[in-house]
């Protein structure tokens, strides 16, 4: 999970912010390669941080 100072973002908003589809981040979290930082328990939409230590690599790896 995110710490608290982590600001969560949708996949929707992450996804135009990083270049990353949210089709690609919900198959990552799907195949257990990015979880998101948090789900929200009443929609379940996927909360991932915006942390982008983490999505750096992956942009990396799929421009390859």
């Amino acid at each position: 999970m995110a710490g608290d100072d982590d600001e969560l973002l949708t996949i929707g908003e992450v996804a135009k912010l990083d270049g990353i589809t949210a089709k690609a981040l919900r198959y990552y979290d799907a195949h257990n390669i990015l979880k998101p930082a948090a789900v929200d328990p009443a929609t379940g939409y996927r909360l991932p941080t915006t942390d982008y230590r983490y999505y750096t690599p992956i942009k990396c790896l799929t421009s390859m």
